[in-house]
């Protein structure tokens, strides 16, 4: 009576599969796709899609292989593998050879685009008529690396501030930088239109008693040697004013604009709009 039962049983659920076998394998190789081009001087490039023989960088919006190219890696086959650095293993010859100029990092606020090409692409140099599909990927892009804003302080010292946007695959920092390099004994980020103690973003110094001072460069959030961290980085700014400001150990402790001793550097809060 059970093994009635249990025969019964296995014709129904016979009965009920309605599939209709394994599904047909992936037919064609996924087409190569741009997945992130950081903003930074010497940007990262990662695709997927697979492995190319090319990979370039154009001023302006066409990518193309005339005097617009700036940066170029290439191989004999399709070798390259999902990512590269812009400004390494640059084939300056090549570039040159098609009239370009070889630069080892971009500008900032100029337009370009990058680019990645199967051997089957390159060959045709890239003509969009005649390019296999899947082979060529792009992408323009217009840098935005340097904060605005605008430098003050103590005439004596004729600071010039420079903030630039760092970008990484594994994540983005803000470097400062200033001509002279005046050694200060406090750096500090204000959320504010001028310099003070409140609304800290970012603060070190060097603490009362020791030699000193902080010299450029400085990567925001990270403590400069021999300063120590009065108040941490959160690690992100918001669509607002911010004031970066300096001072030496012959400031006597006021924010006027051009009090002894003191720099800063006005942040305009457009940097950081969405």
């Amino acid at each position: 009576m059970t093994c009635a039962v249990l025969a019964v049983a296995l014709v129904g659920l016979a009965a009920c599969d309605t599939t209709e076998g394994p599904l047909a394998p992936f037919e064609g190789e996924r087409p190569l796709e741009l997945l992130a081009v950081t903003q930074s001087f010497t940007p990262e490039v990662q695709w997927v899609g697979g492995r190319v023989a090319a990979v370039g960088v154009n001023r302006g919006s066409v990518a193309a292989l005339d005097e617009t190219l700036v940066w170029l890696q290439t191989a004999p086959d399709n070798t390259i593998g999902s990512f590269v650095t812009v400004g390494q293993q640059t084939a300056a010859d090549a570039i040159r050879s098609y009239g370009g100029t070889p630069l080892d990092s971009l500008v900032d606020g100029e337009e370009y685009t990058v680019w990645i090409a199967e051997r089957s692409a390159l060959d045709v140099g890239l003509d969009t008529t005649r390019v296999p599909a899947g082979s060529f990927a792009d992408t323009t892009l217009t840098t935005s690396l340097v904060l605005r804003g605008i430098s003050s302080g103590d005439r004596d010292l004729g600071v010039e501030w420079r903030i630039v946007r760092d970008e990484r695959l594994v994540g983005s920092r803000f470097v400062v930088t200033w001509s002279p390099a005046v050694p200060f004994r406090r750096l500090a980020i204000r959320q504010a239109s001028t310099g003070g103690f409140t609304d800290l973003v970012w603060h070190v110094l060097i603490p009362d008693g020791e030699a000193g001072g902080i010299t450029p460069p400085v990567v925001i959030g990270e403590t400069p040697p021999g300063a120590q961290e009065a108040v941490p980085f959160s690690g992100a700014f918001e669509p607002s004013a911010y004031t970066v400001w300096g001072v030496t150990e012959d400031w006597e402790g006021g924010f006027s604009t051009f009090s002894t001793g003191y720099s800063f550097f006005r942040v305009f809060p457009n940097n950081f709009d969405d």
